[in-house]
């Protein structure tokens, strides 16, 4: 006796949810139609974007200057590397000479 109420009680039970699953089929299949509407509505319509980059364009600009700024050779290093030059040049003639 106790098989055949739980055999009962499942039979309710997967009853009721085949019928919930028609209803929800059927719900699925009302809205179908008008989501593949919408989607392909979605896809037809172009997008029209406006950025505002001048923001951006100053931090370029400021990052450049700066870039600029810290790129400088100082003059004291010329001047040095110059002196070098010279100096080596004065040891190449006096190696020729004598």
């Amino acid at each position: 006796m106790r098989d055949n109420l739980s055999q009962r009680k499942l039979l309710e039970i997967l009853t009721e949810e085949i019928e919930e699953l028609k209803k929800t089929t059927e719900n699925i299949n009302e809205v179908a139609p008008e989501i593949a509407r919408q989607l392909e509505k979605l896809k037809t319509t172009k997008l029209k974007v406006d950025l505002n980059t001048g923001s951006l364009q100053q931090i370029l600009k400021e990052h450049e200057e700066v870039m600029k700024k810290n790129m400088v050779i100082p003059k004291w290093f010329l001047i040095l590397v110059g002196l070098v030059i010279v100096f080596l040049l004065m040891e190449v003639v006096w190696l020729l000479i004598a």
